[in-house]
């Protein structure tokens, strides 16, 4: 089985400016309503899902509308059908921007999501959703992040 991380390309119909402003303070509108903005280098990120899933995050690089990789420092991905929960731990996620005319191409990779780890296809299949969502935002204003429920 490779061991190539997971990477895909998105064509997004938004300048760079709009795609580096989503990744870094509209995090809540594509991916999960629980997140906090992440800027500048050394800025924590935290995002969280249903039960007690967790992922903590360092912006370790960030060139404004071209770049920007979240370090993964702690992870708790709390599905029952997952043994491991802390398999992102130690892998980057990076965004590489470039503007195409009045688009933006992105190039996204999360380093050392492979398919060996017990979570591969899961994240997998999520970030496939979410970076749907990332793309239905910029290009409609509508994206379908997480949205917490709410107790009755």
């Amino acid at each position: 089985m490779s061991e190539q991380s997971y990477s895909t390309e998105l064509l997004i119909a938004a300048a760079p400016e709009a795609v580096y402003q989503a990744i870094t303070e509209g995090i809540d509108k594509w991916w999960t309503e629980l997140a906090n903005p992440a800027v500048d280098v050394g800025d924590p990120l935290m995002v969280g899902f249903e039960n007690t899933t967790v992922w903590v995050m360092t912006v370790d690089e960030a060139v404004p509308n071209r770049l920007l990789a979240w370090a993964v420092t702690d992870a708790n991905h709390d599905l029952d059908e997952l043994e491991k929960k802390d398999e992102w731990a130690g892998t980057t996620i990076r965004w590489e921007i470039t503007g195409q005319g009045g688009e933006s191409k992105l190039t996204f990779m999360h380093e050392g999501l492979v398919p060996t780890l017990e979570c591969y296809d899961i994240c997998h299949a999520g970030w496939n959703h979410f970076l749907g969502s990332l793309k239905s935002y910029l290009e409609t204003g509508e994206g379908y992040p997480f949205v917490q429920p709410v107790d009755d």
